[in-house]
């Protein structure tokens, strides 16, 4: 399950968005890392989780959100203005 708040020492994985589209598509961290989302398109955007667990909120334009991931499990996701965006965290022990 993915929490806003972020890991201690290490830094985030970074997924763009771009042109209405995730970018990486899908990450793969260790338990206990992060992942930030940082929002180029002028439209804004959410990273939402598909299970409602975790949600970044609406990021506009040069906005970012991090989440900190505990558990090992893959998490896809999508935008929650945009469905067909969508993307997958992968979550490692």
């Amino acid at each position: 399950m993915g929490s806003a708040l972020p890991a201690s020492g290490s830094a985030p994985v970074v997924v763009e968005i771009r042109a209405f589209a995730f970018d990486p598509t899908e990450v793969t961290i260790r338990a206990g890392e992060t992942v930030r989302w940082i929002n180029h398109d002028f439209a804004p955007h959410t990273a939402t989780d598909d299970e409602g667990n975790w949600d970044t909120e609406e990021l506009e334009k040069g906005g970012q959100a991090t989440i900190r991931f505990d558990t090992p499990g893959t998490y896809p996701y999508f935008c929650a203005y945009h469905p067909h965006m969508k993307g997958v965290v992968i979550v490692t022990a």
